[in-house]
C-alpha cells in the first residue's frame, strides 16, 4: 500500500477569472429615478435661461459655460459635497482668479492653459471648495482675453445666481419630499 500522503501534490488549475466586455464598460454609478432627472433637467435648464435672461436685462452677460456642467452637478447631484453652495461660488470665484492672475502676466499659450487649470485646481483644493466645472472658468478667460471685471461680472454674479437656483429647487425637493404619500428621500 502506497502512503498518499507522501506523494506530491499536483497544483491544482486555477482558471483566472476574466470579466466580461460588459461587466467593464458599464455605468457604476447608481441610477437616478426619472422623476429626479426630469426635475433637475427642468431645474438646469430653467437656471441657464435665468442667467442668460438676468445677463440681457443687466446689460453684461453672467453666462459662462462652465455653469452648464455646474448644473449637471447642482441638480443631478444636489447632496454631493462638490454641488455645496460654497463650492460653486468659492470654485469658479478662485478658479477665475487664477485665470485671470496667469493672464495678466503671462501670454496666451498652450502651457498658460495648462498652468492656470493646474494652479485653479491647487487653489481650490488648499481652500478645501473643489468645484470641478470650475477648471473650465481659467481657460474661458485666457480664450476670450477677458480682464479683471470678469472675475466680478460674469463669474462671481453668476455663480451666486445659479448657487440662489439650487438653493430654490433643493427647497423644493425637501418640500415635495413631505407631503403626505410623497416618494421616499433618495438615497
Amino acid at each position: 500500500m502506497t502512503d498518499t500522503a507522501s506523494l506530491p501534490i499536483a497544483p491544482a488549475r486555477t482558471r483566472r477569472h476574466r470579466p466580461s466586455l460588459w461587466s467593464r464598460i458599464r455605468p457604476t454609478q447608481p441610477s437616478i429615478p426619472w422623476h429626479t432627472i426630469a426635475g433637475a433637467s427642468v431645474a438646469g435648464a430653467l437656471t441657464i435661461a435665468v442667467l442668460g435672461m438676468t445677463g440681457d436685462l443687466a446689460g453684461t452677460p453672467i453666462l459662462i459655460t462652465a455653469f452648464g456642467s455646474s448644473c449637471v452637478l447642482v441638480f443631478l447631484l444636489p447632496d454631493a459635497p462638490l454641488s455645496r453652495p460654497i463650492n460653486v461660488i468659492g470654485g469658479h470665484f478662485l478658479s477665475a482668479l487664477c485665470g485671470l492672475a496667469i493672464h495678466s502676466v503671462l501670454p496666451t499659450a498652450w502651457w498658460s492653459f495648462g498652468l492656470s487649470v493646474g494652479m485653479a485646481m491647487a487653489v481650490m483644493a488648499a481652500a478645501r471648495v473643489v468645484h470641478p466645472p470650475a477648471g473650465g472658468t481659467p481657460i474661458a478667460i485666457l480664450m476670450t482675453h477677458e480682464g479683471w471685471e470678469y472675475l466680478f461680472t460674469p463669474v462671481l454674479a453668476g455663480a451666486l445666481v445659479l448657487t440662489t437656483c439650487a438653493l430654490a429647487y433643493r427647497l423644493l425637493l425637501r418640500r415635495l419630499e413631505r407631503r403626505p404619500g410623497a416618494r421616499a428621500p433618495r438615497g
